[in-house]
């Protein structure tokens, strides 16, 4: 979370930007993911512990949600409706927003364009940064309270455990981002606590 708000500053000044170029889009995007991936693993581990107490709650009966207009302003992240993918969802993308390729100037030949093409002068591609801001603000929600997180997590893991495959895979760089002994030790966890939901719904 700490390179996170090095390199991106606070969610709400990620929303600010409105636009990221397609590197720097690529850069937050990959150490989302890395932070998300290793949050998942941590809730499952926290999930595990809230097991019991979730066997003893009754189902809470469904609400009907009343719609509601929902807008967005980015200096009150707080009222941001933002929410964390814990399972199935998280292979799902919602990062690439709208993709504008900077037009070219001046009325040059079809020879000059294709000159432009040149590795050095490619088209600038922009990236929507409110998708980016929300998944950051989403992040540290959890971080700032993790309980209510990893409470749900263990409602529906303990109704079915299938989705703790997905929650365990990682993308390549987390390994790379986190000293191997920490990397380790987690991995050795994740599989003595799983096994919590995996023996109920065996």
């Amino acid at each position: 979370m700490i390179t996170l708000f090095n390199l991106f500053g606070e969610p709400q000044e990620l929303a600010f930007r409105h636009t990221l170029v397609a590197r720097d889009h690529k850069a937050a995007l990959s150490w989302l993911r890395t932070v998300e991936a290793l949050f998942r693993k941590l809730l499952l581990i926290e999930a595990s512990y809230y097991a019991e107490e979730v066997v003893q709650q009754k189902q809470r009966a469904g609400s009907k949600r009343a719609r509601r207009l929902v807008s967005f302003v980015p200096e009150s992240p707080e009222a941001w409706r933002v929410s964390f993918r814990t399972n199935l969802e998280c292979g799902r993308s919602r990062t690439h927003g709208a993709v504008v390729p900077m037009p070219l100037h001046g009325g040059r030949s079809s020879a000059a364009v294709e000159d432009a093409r040149a590795p050095y002068l490619a088209p600038t591609t922009f990236h929507a940064a409110w998708p980016l801001a929300e998944r950051f603000e989403a992040l540290l929600r959890v971080h700032n309270n993790p309980a209510p997180y990893a409470k749900r997590l263990a409602r529906r893991l303990y109704a079915n455990a299938a989705p703790i495959a997905v929650i365990v895979k990682e993308p390549p760089e987390l390994q790379n981002r986190i000293d191997p002994e920490p990397h380790a030790e987690l991995a050795a966890l994740l599989d003595v606590r799983a096994l919590v939901f995996k023996t109920n719904t065996s």
